[in-house]
């Protein structure tokens, strides 16, 4: 039987953004970075985000067991050895109404997965795009003072790249397994649900988010449905500058379907049934506010 199979993962994410008016939402300056809940804005302000994140993904497990090379390619011709991930994340955001705000946001991937062979030849791929753009509405359905309740409806569009190639040892050109693709191919529905509460000392807040995919896409595969349940707390450490804690859980399915042009019996990120899985990441970093509306930050997990 095939074991099931996932990189460890390091991430670093670091964000700037500016924004036209900053004087109706001073209780979420400190706010976690990489939380939603500051994207909500009043009625006629507008939001330029930019977001880097790099993960550095390294060795294999079978569930929380770690494997090696060797294991691997007991059961597969050519395993993984590390990847590195790059997104940029272009954002726009303003506020219709109060309670009302719109977003769109266009990622940019720069992938690059290395491998070795049972005959250790070594080799790395790399794929590099537009991703799939997401439109989202961030509804206030709750704001008393310290506290905000919102909705979140988004709609993911498959502008996202799902043909990249790169040339193997096997074969010039060759299409690239699933995680190195740049987008879905399909439409998705984004809905979540976010709690915001800010106390003098600390900050706090808990969302979740889902991805539902609703069709297959070209190339007759639909990627697993994925939920995302996290939990946050910033604390200021002087006027500009706050730590923050965050704690997420990731569930997400299987591929269904298949890529016709992948043998899943080559590497374990060719399988559609190896894609699937569950973890928990514990996040930690600093966030810098500058008066002048500037927000820069990063995290480490």
């Amino acid at each position: 039987m095939k074991k099931i199979i996932a990189f460890v993962a390091i991430s670093m994410y670091a964000t700037a953004a500016f924004s036209e008016d900053h004087s109706q939402h001073q209780h979420s300056d400190h706010s976690a970075i990489n939380s939603s809940v500051h994207h909500s804005h009043g009625a006629g302000e507008w939001m330029f985000t930019y977001q880097y994140m790099q993960m550095k993904m390294e060795g294999m497990r079978d569930g929380t067991d770690d494997l090696s090379d060797q294991e691997v390619l007991a059961d597969f011709m050519v395993t993984p050895t590390d990847m590195t991930m790059e997104m940029h994340m272009f954002s726009v955001m303003y506020g219709l109404s109060d309670d009302l705000t719109v977003m769109a946001m266009l990622p940019y991937h720069n992938n690059e997965m290395a491998h070795v062979t049972r005959m250790g030849m070594g080799f790395t791929t790399r794929s590099e795009g537009v991703g799939d753009v997401k439109l989202i509405g961030l509804y206030n359905m709750e704001k008393d003072q310290g506290s905000q309740l919102q909705l979140k409806v988004g709609l993911s569009v498959p502008s996202g790249d799902i043909d990249a190639k790169d040339d193997t040892p096997a074969m010039k050109n060759a299409p690239l397994p699933y995680p190195m693709q740049l987008g879905s191919g399909s439409w998705d529905i984004l809905p979540g649900i976010i709690y915001f509460n800010s106390q003098q000392d600390v900050d706090w807040g808990a969302e979740a988010n889902a991805i539902i995919r609703l069709n297959d896409n070209d190339n007759d595969y639909r990627l697993g449905n994925r939920l995302e349940i996290s939990g946050w707390a910033s604390k200021p450490l002087n006027s500009d500058l706050s730590g923050v804690l965050r704690v997420k859980g990731l569930l997400w399915d299987n591929i269904d379907g298949n890529d016709s042009r992948l043998n899943p019996a080559m590497v374990p990120t060719a399988d559609p049934d190896n894609q699937g899985g569950k973890r928990i990441d514990l996040s930690a970093g600093l966030q810098i506010s500058p008066v002048n509306g500037m927000l820069k930050g990063q995290t480490f997990s």
